[in-house]
């Protein structure tokens, strides 16, 4: 069913087809819809009842389905949620869909705002057939009346008193310093985490390079690090299937290329086994299917919530096809920055650092800052600068030998098979910095492992290239 015909459902029947939804996916759609859905919201007390034994069951870990309803409650115990024919007919219509089981959900969070706003309306006409009252103190108390309503749904606090925003961010306060509720994430590298602290919680950061310069080679690196610290990753990989992630993991893990596996190297092939061993016990999770704003939006949601992941990745921004409630006579300039948008809400809503990786334009190529060429700049963010201004971090990669290849004594370049197996200069040129002074991040890769290192990284010795490439 379309979203634009959920008007014409009986409130009760949209509420029989959420509930029903809940309980044959054992409570893990719970996730999705969980932000936006309240015991009060439902219409009846039988529905209201069987919605808080679903989120008590699902906060427990404990399957939510019908059979476990029955079994937990008896015959005579399911009269409460309706009778038991009533519980078990639920499963009969479902929602197909993330997206469409929002909708659903949004449906009845807004028939249950118009019972409170008719019971508002009652109240203030009967208020008027009291003549002796004062018109101004009918009107303050209907204005009441009304804001009591939007207060009841609203779950984000209104006006604060300085007094209490203070105090509230005081606690905050307390609780970083005692190692909860942090604001940054760690990424895993430390020269980055020096100055920046972290990746951002609750806001989206970008990192831009234009085409074979290494943007998913530092997807994988910091996610790896990141994860072997113990933080949970999430991956949206629109441009590369899930197992060239792994491949590429599995090679920085084992130290060998995975062309070992094609090549059929029996010692490098165990080491490459060994690690893919390694890599089933990190706290990675991947999506390679999701493509479109509205997947991509429930995909985070249920990476936050199911699996608890801190960072999410996206790869990459411009891939995204856009929502599809966009005018049919839109521009690219337009959905990218409707993309954006969505980016920029979720992980506000989900308190979640969202790190979005962009396609620069050909113009990053032609630039030369001090003498380099290829320098990313704000500039080269292609089809919109929104992404640059919604994140609160922006850089651009940049490794110098793909524009400039260092000589040999001799005075001979090095052949592009010779460098992919060396450490190269890789930088993350800062562009935008919210809360930092904007600081460039100096670290090395090495192609043929499709791993970045850090200058701190224990047992790593920093190359040197002589006067041939420039280093700061």
């Amino acid at each position: 069913m379309k979203p634009d015909m959920l008007s014409h459902l009986n409130p009760a029947e949209t509420e029989r087809m959420v509930l029903g939804t809940l309980l044959v996916s054992s409570g893990d759609q719970l996730v999705l819809i969980d932000d936006l859905l309240k015991e009060q919201f439902f219409s009846s007390t039988e529905h209201q009842k069987l919605y808080s034994w679903i989120l008590n069951r699902v906060s427990k870990n404990n399957p939510a389905d019908l059979i476990s309803l029955v079994e937990t409650s008896g015959l005579q115990g399911c009269k409460k949620y309706g009778g038991i024919e009533y519980v078990t007919r639920l499963g009969d219509n479902t929602i197909t869909g993330d997206n469409m089981l929002r909708q659903y959900t949004k449906r009845i969070a807004s028939c249950h705002r118009l019972r409170l706003l008719r019971g508002a309306a009652k109240q203030i006409l009967s208020s008027l057939e009291d003549v002796d009252e004062e018109p101004e103190n009918i009107i303050r108390a209907a204005e009441s009346d009304v804001l009591n309503v939007c207060g009841e749904i609203d779950s984000i606090r209104g006006i604060l008193s300085l007094q209490e925003a203070a105090s509230e961010r005081k606690n905050a306060w307390h609780k970083i310093l005692d190692g909860q509720g942090l604001e940054y994430i760690p990424t895993g590298f430390p020269t980055f985490d020096d100055h920046y602290v972290g990746w951002p919680r609750g806001y989206m950061t970008i990192i831009g390079g234009r085409p074979e310069i290494g943007k998913t080679m530092f997807l994988v690196s910091a996610v790896l690090r990141a994860a072997q610290t113990g933080v949970p990753q999430g991956i949206l990989s629109i441009e590369m299937p899930r197992w060239k992630l792994v491949d590429r993991m599995a090679s920085i893990v084992a130290g060998v290329s995975v062309s070992s596996i094609h090549e059929k190297n029996g010692p490098k092939t165990d080491m490459l086994m060994e690690a893919a061993d390694e890599l089933m016990q990190e706290p990675i999770y991947v999506d390679d299917a999701s493509s479109t704003a509205d997947s991509v939006e429930s995909s985070i949601r249920r990476l936050v919530r199911k699996y608890g992941c801190k960072v999410i990745w996206v790869d990459y921004l411009q891939l995204i096809r856009p929502p599809s409630n966009l005018p049919k006579n839109r521009n690219r300039s337009w959905e990218v920055d409707e993309i954006s948008e969505t980016l920029r809400r979720i992980a506000k809503q989900e308190n979640v650092a969202v790190i979005a990786l962009l396609q620069l334009n050909r113009g990053a190529e032609e630039s030369a800052v001090d003498g380099r060429m290829g320098v990313p700049q704000p500039q080269h963010f292609r089809g919109s600068d929104k992404p640059l201004h919604d994140a609160a971090l922006a850089f651009g990669l940049y490794r110098q030998f793909q524009y400039k290849k260092p000589k040999k004594l001799n005075g001979d370049k090095y052949e592009n098979v010779e460098l992919a197996d060396m450490f190269q200069p890789f930088e993350l040129i800062a562009l935008k910095s919210r809360d930092h002074s904007k600081l460039s991040v100096k670290l090395w890769a090495r192609l043929t492992l499709q791993r970045v290192y850090d200058n701190n990284d224990e047992g790593f010795v920093v190359p040197d290239w002589g006067g041939d490439v420039d280093n700061r």
